[in-house]
């Protein structure tokens, strides 16, 4: 009987692709994977931090589902997610596609557009804070010579969350035009050039090259969109501190209160469980609806 081979690629052993890839699996064993398994095992136990974890089965998640706040916090997450998600795909692929062009300058124009993203929060929320501010911000001042009158942005129940929107789509949408800027720069240009000879104009190589072509890059961001929606929590916490009258308490927040200020983990496990399966469940969803396409 033949002994036993080490089957080789490229005349390096099997083994050798793994050995690579072990650093970044123990960093994501340590940091994601393990936290997570112990976020679960949390959710079903009493636990103060200071006292023994006492294990009591589903109660955590009848607490924060009878609980209002918890509820109000998932509705404007989700609201949320509805005023970002599209405006950040959309706005993310029209910059990709005018900066894909070669004019002179785009490289430039490229660094400033990416720049609002390695801001930190904190930063972006106070400059926000003061642009939306009712007698001193700059919009208010433009909509007044448009012939507006003053919004109380951040103090108007209506206009609190559409305004986080609006400085998350300034800050982040930057990524999602990276992500399309690679793929149109993957795509063949001999593709358009035949389209051309054939008498396609801009618009129809668009329509019938380009989109077709940058599903698999539509697909991830809009996951990618849907997945940082769900988690927000750093702008409406420095922005409004999730008023008024809760109007944009999110998710984490609730997570971030329960766990840190009255120091039930239970119920912070719990709730953050359920922002994981609110998050795969709308990601999942939006992976098959852009199959069927």
């Amino acid at each position: 009987m033949a002994g036993p081979r080490t089957i080789a690629v490229g005349g390096a052993p099997l083994i050798v692709p793994y050995l690579f890839l072990t650093p970044y699996l123990v960093i994501f064993a340590v940091f994601m994977l393990i936290p997570t398994v112990a976020a679960v095992v949390i959710s079903f136990m009493h636990w103060d931090i200071l006292g023994t974890p006492e294990w009591i089965g589903l109660d955590n998640y009848r607490q924060i589902f009878a609980d209002p706040l918890f509820i109000q916090a998932i509705v404007n997450t989700f609201y949320f997610v509805v005023l970002t998600a599209i405006p950040m795909v959309v706005l993310g692929l029209l910059l990709a596609v005018l900066l894909d062009q070669k004019l002179k300058g785009t490289a430039l124009v490229r660094t400033i557009v990416f720049l609002p993203y390695v801001v930190m929060v904190s930063t972006v929320g106070i400059l926000w804070s003061w642009l939306f501010d009712k007698g001193t911000g700059l919009i208010n001042y433009y909509l007044s010579l448009l012939g507006f009158d003053a919004i109380a942005w951040l103090k108007d129940i209506h206009w609190s969350m559409p305004a986080l929107a609006i400085t998350t789509i300034w800050w982040t949408v930057n990524t999602n035009m990276i992500i399309f800027l690679a793929a149109l720069q993957d795509i063949p240009e001999e593709i358009h050039d035949a389209a051309k000879v054939d008498g396609a104009g801009a618009f129809a190589r668009f329509w019938y090259i380009t989109l077709p072509l940058l599903r698999p890059a539509m697909a991830l961001v809009t996951a990618l969109t849907i997945i940082n929606g769900w988690r927000v929590f750093g702008q409406a916490y420095v922005m409004t501190q999730g008023g008024p009258e809760a109007s944009t308490f999110v998710i984490v927040q609730y997570i971030y209160l329960t766990a840190f200020q009255n120091f039930e983990m239970g119920p912070a496990a719990a709730a953050g469980v359920i922002l994981l399966l609110l998050t795969l469940v709308f990601s999942l969803a939006q992976m098959k609806l852009m199959r069927a396409i």
